[in-house]
Protein backbone atom coordinates (compact mmCIF):
# COMPACT_ATOMS: atom_id res chain seq x y z
CA UNK A 1 0.00 0.00 0.00
CA UNK A 2 1.12 3.63 -1.37
CA UNK A 3 0.55 5.99 1.85
CA UNK A 4 0.23 9.57 0.00
CA UNK A 5 -0.46 12.54 1.74
CA UNK A 6 -1.41 15.91 0.17
CA UNK A 7 -0.76 20.01 0.51
CA UNK A 8 -3.13 22.22 -0.71
CA UNK A 9 -6.49 21.38 -0.47
CA UNK A 10 -7.88 23.70 -3.28
CA UNK A 11 -9.29 23.29 -6.81
CA UNK A 12 -6.38 20.98 -8.52
CA UNK A 13 -6.16 18.86 -5.81
CA UNK A 14 -9.63 17.29 -6.50
CA UNK A 15 -8.75 15.98 -10.05
CA UNK A 16 -5.20 14.36 -8.40
CA UNK A 17 -7.47 12.93 -5.11
CA UNK A 18 -9.91 11.52 -7.14
CA UNK A 19 -7.87 9.30 -9.17
CA UNK A 20 -5.88 8.31 -5.80
CA UNK A 21 -8.47 7.07 -4.15
CA UNK A 22 -9.45 4.87 -7.04
CA UNK A 23 -6.64 2.86 -6.72
CA UNK A 24 -6.31 -0.24 -4.90
CA UNK A 25 -3.11 0.30 -3.88
CA UNK A 26 -2.84 3.35 -2.48
CA UNK A 27 -4.03 5.75 0.90
CA UNK A 28 -4.97 8.60 1.00
CA UNK A 29 -2.98 8.69 4.88
CA UNK A 30 -3.06 12.90 5.06
CA UNK A 31 -4.13 16.46 3.91
CA UNK A 32 -2.68 19.65 4.57
CA UNK A 33 -3.95 22.95 4.02
CA UNK A 34 -3.99 26.92 6.26
CA UNK A 35 -7.69 27.11 5.23
CA UNK A 36 -9.77 25.45 7.32
CA UNK A 37 -12.92 25.35 5.34
CA UNK A 38 -11.00 23.59 2.13
CA UNK A 39 -9.48 21.11 4.34
CA UNK A 40 -12.77 19.68 5.62
CA UNK A 41 -14.69 19.63 2.47
CA UNK A 42 -11.82 17.78 0.73
CA UNK A 43 -11.29 15.44 4.26
CA UNK A 44 -14.92 14.39 4.19
CA UNK A 45 -14.72 13.52 0.23
CA UNK A 46 -11.62 11.60 0.27
CA UNK A 47 -10.26 10.92 3.73
CA UNK A 48 -6.45 11.22 5.29
CA UNK A 49 -5.65 12.72 8.74
CA UNK A 50 -6.33 16.58 8.43
CA UNK A 51 -3.18 19.40 9.26
CA UNK A 52 -3.04 22.84 9.23
CA UNK A 53 0.71 22.70 9.02
CA UNK A 54 3.06 20.78 6.11
CA UNK A 55 5.71 19.97 9.14
CA UNK A 56 3.37 18.26 11.25
CA UNK A 57 2.48 16.71 8.84
CA UNK A 58 5.16 15.02 7.52
CA UNK A 59 6.65 14.56 11.06
CA UNK A 60 3.65 12.69 12.43
CA UNK A 61 2.48 10.33 9.31
CA UNK A 62 4.29 8.08 8.11
CA UNK A 63 4.11 8.76 4.23
CA UNK A 64 5.46 7.34 0.95
CA UNK A 65 5.01 9.96 -1.57
CA UNK A 66 3.50 13.80 -1.46
CA UNK A 67 1.45 15.37 -3.77
CA UNK A 68 2.41 19.27 -3.94
CA UNK A 69 -0.94 21.15 -5.03
CA UNK A 70 -0.32 25.07 -3.62
CA UNK A 71 0.31 27.84 -5.80
CA UNK A 72 3.60 28.35 -7.27
CA UNK A 73 4.39 30.68 -5.08
CA UNK A 74 4.02 28.49 -1.79
CA UNK A 75 5.96 25.43 -2.75
CA UNK A 76 10.23 26.14 -1.88
CA UNK A 77 9.88 24.94 1.94
CA UNK A 78 7.38 22.25 1.26
CA UNK A 79 9.63 20.45 -1.69
CA UNK A 80 13.08 20.58 0.41
CA UNK A 81 11.32 19.15 3.15
CA UNK A 82 10.36 16.48 1.51
CA UNK A 83 14.24 16.08 0.12
CA UNK A 84 15.38 15.93 3.44
CA UNK A 85 12.86 12.92 4.70
CA UNK A 86 13.57 11.02 1.60
CA UNK A 87 9.56 11.67 0.38
CA UNK A 88 9.24 11.84 -3.67
CA UNK A 89 6.87 14.54 -4.85
CA UNK A 90 4.76 14.69 -7.27
CA UNK A 91 4.57 18.83 -7.49
CA UNK A 92 2.14 20.84 -9.33
CA UNK A 93 2.83 22.80 -12.68
CA UNK A 94 4.51 25.63 -13.01
CA UNK A 95 8.20 25.32 -11.18
CA UNK A 96 7.18 28.73 -9.79
CA UNK A 97 6.77 32.66 -10.44
CA UNK A 98 10.60 33.26 -10.57
CA UNK A 99 13.17 32.11 -13.23
CA UNK A 100 16.20 32.71 -10.68
CA UNK A 101 14.10 31.54 -7.45
CA UNK A 102 13.12 28.41 -9.46
CA UNK A 103 16.35 27.41 -10.92
CA UNK A 104 18.30 28.04 -7.59
CA UNK A 105 15.33 25.84 -5.80
CA UNK A 106 16.18 23.07 -8.63
CA UNK A 107 19.85 22.72 -7.24
CA UNK A 108 19.16 22.88 -3.57
CA UNK A 109 16.83 19.41 -4.80
CA UNK A 110 19.47 18.26 -6.60
CA UNK A 111 21.85 18.87 -3.66
CA UNK A 112 19.39 16.95 -1.12
CA UNK A 113 18.90 13.95 -3.59
CA UNK A 114 15.13 15.38 -3.87
CA UNK A 115 13.17 13.05 -6.00
CA UNK A 116 10.32 14.97 -8.15
CA UNK A 117 8.25 14.89 -10.71
CA UNK A 118 6.73 18.05 -12.21
CA UNK A 119 2.83 18.08 -13.52
CA UNK A 120 3.30 19.30 -17.04
CA UNK A 121 -0.08 16.46 -17.53
CA UNK A 122 0.65 16.73 -21.32
CA UNK A 123 3.97 14.40 -21.56
CA UNK A 124 2.61 11.73 -20.01
CA UNK A 125 -0.51 10.58 -22.21
CA UNK A 126 -0.05 8.36 -24.64
CA UNK A 127 -1.84 10.21 -27.48
CA UNK A 128 1.11 12.55 -27.07
CA UNK A 129 3.71 9.53 -27.17
CA UNK A 130 1.84 8.26 -30.44
CA UNK A 131 2.13 11.85 -31.96
CA UNK A 132 6.07 11.46 -31.18
CA UNK A 133 5.99 8.19 -33.16
CA UNK A 134 3.87 8.90 -36.21
CA UNK A 135 6.25 12.07 -36.96
CA UNK A 136 9.48 10.54 -35.44
CA UNK A 137 10.61 10.33 -39.64
CA UNK A 138 9.08 13.65 -40.52
CA UNK A 139 10.73 17.52 -40.30
CA UNK A 140 8.31 19.35 -38.80
CA UNK A 141 8.14 23.11 -40.12
CA UNK A 142 5.29 25.39 -38.61
CA UNK A 143 3.38 24.47 -35.31
CA UNK A 144 0.41 26.16 -35.06
CA UNK A 145 -1.02 25.71 -30.98
CA UNK A 146 -3.95 27.15 -30.07
CA UNK A 147 -5.87 27.49 -26.09
CA UNK A 148 -9.25 28.86 -25.61
CA UNK A 149 -10.94 29.32 -22.57
CA UNK A 150 -13.93 31.29 -20.50
CA UNK A 151 -12.39 32.75 -17.59
CA UNK A 152 -12.49 36.24 -18.43
CA UNK A 153 -16.24 36.20 -17.83
CA UNK A 154 -15.26 36.03 -14.23
CA UNK A 155 -13.18 36.98 -11.22
CA UNK A 156 -11.00 35.20 -9.35
CA UNK A 157 -7.15 35.09 -7.89
CA UNK A 158 -6.35 33.75 -11.50
CA UNK A 159 -7.19 37.51 -13.18
CA UNK A 160 -4.56 39.04 -10.78
CA UNK A 161 -1.60 37.89 -12.60
CA UNK A 162 0.78 38.83 -9.55
CA UNK A 163 -0.97 35.86 -7.80
CA UNK A 164 -1.41 33.40 -10.76
CA UNK A 165 1.31 34.68 -13.32
CA UNK A 166 -1.42 35.37 -16.13
CA UNK A 167 -2.67 33.58 -18.49
CA UNK A 168 0.97 32.53 -19.95
CA UNK A 169 2.52 31.32 -16.22
CA UNK A 170 -0.60 29.67 -15.47
CA UNK A 171 -2.24 27.94 -18.76
CA UNK A 172 -0.55 28.19 -21.95
CA UNK A 173 2.94 27.21 -19.72
CA UNK A 174 1.35 23.68 -20.78
CA UNK A 175 1.31 24.46 -24.65
CA UNK A 176 4.68 25.84 -24.64
CA UNK A 177 6.34 22.43 -22.56
CA UNK A 178 4.71 20.50 -24.91
CA UNK A 179 5.89 22.09 -28.05
CA UNK A 180 9.42 21.97 -26.09
CA UNK A 181 8.93 18.54 -25.34
CA UNK A 182 8.69 17.71 -29.21
CA UNK A 183 11.55 20.36 -30.36
CA UNK A 184 13.57 21.46 -28.02
CA UNK A 185 14.82 25.01 -26.86
CA UNK A 186 13.70 28.19 -28.67
CA UNK A 187 16.03 30.68 -29.94
CA UNK A 188 13.49 33.72 -30.11
CA UNK A 189 9.85 34.86 -29.29
CA UNK A 190 8.01 37.15 -30.13
CA UNK A 191 4.36 38.60 -28.91
CA UNK A 192 1.22 40.76 -29.06
CA UNK A 193 -2.08 40.78 -26.46
CA UNK A 194 -4.96 43.07 -26.20
CA UNK A 195 -7.89 43.11 -23.98
CA UNK A 196 -10.65 44.20 -26.02
CA UNK A 197 -13.49 42.92 -23.14
CA UNK A 198 -12.31 44.36 -20.34
CA UNK A 199 -9.07 47.12 -19.43
CA UNK A 200 -6.86 46.00 -16.92
CA UNK A 201 -7.17 47.54 -13.14
CA UNK A 202 -6.45 46.60 -9.77
CA UNK A 203 -7.45 42.99 -9.38
CA UNK A 204 -7.50 42.33 -13.25
CA UNK A 205 -4.18 42.51 -14.57
CA UNK A 206 -4.37 39.41 -17.47
CA UNK A 207 -4.34 39.99 -20.90
CA UNK A 208 -6.97 38.48 -22.21
CA UNK A 209 -6.11 37.30 -26.22
CA UNK A 210 -2.44 36.59 -26.86
CA UNK A 211 -0.36 36.11 -29.68
CA UNK A 212 3.10 34.52 -30.35
CA UNK A 213 5.53 33.56 -32.04
CA UNK A 214 8.05 31.63 -31.68
CA UNK A 215 11.63 30.05 -33.43
CA UNK A 216 13.10 26.86 -32.14
CA UNK A 217 16.52 26.19 -32.35
CA UNK A 218 15.95 22.60 -34.10
CA UNK A 219 14.10 24.43 -37.10
CA UNK A 220 10.25 24.80 -36.64
CA UNK A 221 8.51 28.15 -36.08
CA UNK A 222 5.28 28.31 -33.96
CA UNK A 223 2.52 30.35 -33.09
CA UNK A 224 0.90 30.27 -30.36
CA UNK A 225 -3.00 32.34 -30.14
CA UNK A 226 -4.99 32.35 -26.34
CA UNK A 227 -7.75 34.19 -25.44
CA UNK A 228 -9.51 34.05 -22.25
CA UNK A 229 -12.60 35.03 -23.78
CA UNK A 230 -13.42 31.83 -25.94
CA UNK A 231 -17.45 30.12 -26.06
CA UNK A 232 -15.78 26.96 -24.50
CA UNK A 233 -12.54 25.30 -23.04
CA UNK A 234 -10.53 24.03 -26.18
CA UNK A 235 -6.74 23.19 -26.82
CA UNK A 236 -5.36 21.87 -30.13
CA UNK A 237 -2.06 22.15 -31.94
CA UNK A 238 -1.42 21.01 -35.47
CA UNK A 239 1.90 20.29 -37.01
CA UNK A 240 2.71 20.88 -40.27
CA UNK A 241 5.63 18.21 -41.52
CA UNK A 242 7.26 17.93 -44.97
CA UNK A 243 5.49 14.04 -45.26
CA UNK A 244 2.34 14.77 -42.93
CA UNK A 245 0.06 16.43 -41.35
CA UNK A 246 -0.98 16.66 -37.55
CA UNK A 247 -3.45 17.51 -35.48
CA UNK A 248 -3.36 17.12 -31.76
CA UNK A 249 -6.00 17.97 -28.96
CA UNK A 250 -4.41 16.75 -25.75
CA UNK A 251 -7.21 17.26 -23.43
CA UNK A 252 -9.76 15.04 -25.43
CA UNK A 253 -6.74 12.61 -26.23
CA UNK A 254 -7.13 12.67 -30.23
CA UNK A 255 -4.90 12.84 -33.00
CA UNK A 256 -5.20 12.94 -36.39
CA UNK A 257 -2.73 12.42 -39.00
CA UNK A 258 -3.10 12.96 -42.50
CA UNK A 259 -0.36 10.99 -45.06
CA UNK A 260 -1.50 11.95 -48.89
CA UNK A 261 -5.25 10.65 -49.31
CA UNK A 262 -4.87 8.44 -45.91
CA UNK A 263 -6.08 9.82 -42.94
CA UNK A 264 -5.32 8.26 -39.41
CA UNK A 265 -6.48 8.49 -36.24
CA UNK A 266 -5.82 7.80 -32.81
CA UNK A 267 -8.17 8.37 -29.49
CA UNK A 268 -6.49 6.98 -25.68
CA UNK A 269 -8.53 5.95 -23.42
CA UNK A 270 -11.53 8.17 -22.34
CA UNK A 271 -10.54 8.54 -18.65
CA UNK A 272 -8.91 11.64 -16.62
CA UNK A 273 -5.80 13.09 -18.36
CA UNK A 274 -4.19 13.42 -14.95
CA UNK A 275 -4.34 9.52 -14.34
CA UNK A 276 -1.87 9.07 -16.76
CA UNK A 277 0.54 11.08 -14.74
CA UNK A 278 -0.34 9.70 -11.90
CA UNK A 279 -0.01 6.46 -12.61
CA UNK A 280 3.51 7.24 -13.74
CA UNK A 281 4.52 8.99 -10.64
CA UNK A 282 2.89 6.50 -8.24
CA UNK A 283 5.18 3.75 -10.49
CA UNK A 284 8.28 5.11 -9.67
CA UNK A 285 7.33 5.54 -5.90
CA UNK A 286 6.65 1.63 -6.04
CA UNK A 287 9.68 0.68 -7.87
CA UNK A 288 12.27 3.36 -6.60
CA UNK A 289 13.35 3.65 -10.19
CA UNK A 290 13.13 7.40 -11.54
CA UNK A 291 14.63 6.67 -15.04
CA UNK A 292 11.19 7.21 -16.18
CA UNK A 293 10.41 10.57 -14.55
CA UNK A 294 9.42 12.81 -17.64
CA UNK A 295 9.64 16.06 -16.32
CA UNK A 296 12.04 16.87 -13.26
CA UNK A 297 11.87 20.06 -11.53
CA UNK A 298 15.05 21.61 -13.51
CA UNK A 299 13.12 20.78 -17.06
CA UNK A 300 10.62 21.93 -15.71
CA UNK A 301 12.65 25.53 -14.69
CA UNK A 302 13.40 25.23 -18.51
CA UNK A 303 9.67 25.58 -19.29
CA UNK A 304 9.47 28.07 -16.66
CA UNK A 305 12.31 30.12 -18.43
CA UNK A 306 10.42 29.64 -21.74
CA UNK A 307 7.16 30.93 -20.63
CA UNK A 308 8.02 33.86 -18.63
CA UNK A 309 10.47 34.74 -22.05
CA UNK A 310 6.98 35.24 -23.73
CA UNK A 311 5.24 37.13 -20.93
CA UNK A 312 8.06 39.63 -21.77
CA UNK A 313 7.71 39.84 -25.01
CA UNK A 314 4.03 41.32 -24.82
CA UNK A 315 5.57 44.31 -23.91
CA UNK A 316 9.11 44.02 -25.69
CA UNK A 317 8.15 42.23 -28.62
CA UNK A 318 10.85 40.20 -29.19
CA UNK A 319 13.14 38.31 -26.77
CA UNK A 320 16.31 36.14 -27.54
CA UNK A 321 16.93 33.19 -25.01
Amino acid sequence: MIRVGLIGTGNISGVHLGYLKSRQDVEIAALCDIKPENLERRRREFGGEPFGDFRAMLDETKLDAVYLCTPPLVRREMLLACAKRGIPVFCEKPAGRDERAAARLAREIKAARGRVMVGYVFRAMPVVQRLREAMADDVIDAVQSFYGCPMGKKRSWFSDKTLSGGTLVDQATHNLDLMRYLFGEVKEVRGLAANPAQRKAPGYTIEEIIGLSLRFAAGPVAVHLHSWLAESWRNEIALSGRKRFYRIKPADGTLIVEDGAETRSFQQDRRSIYSYEGERFLKMVGSGDWSGNICDFADAVASLRLTLACDRALEAGAVRL
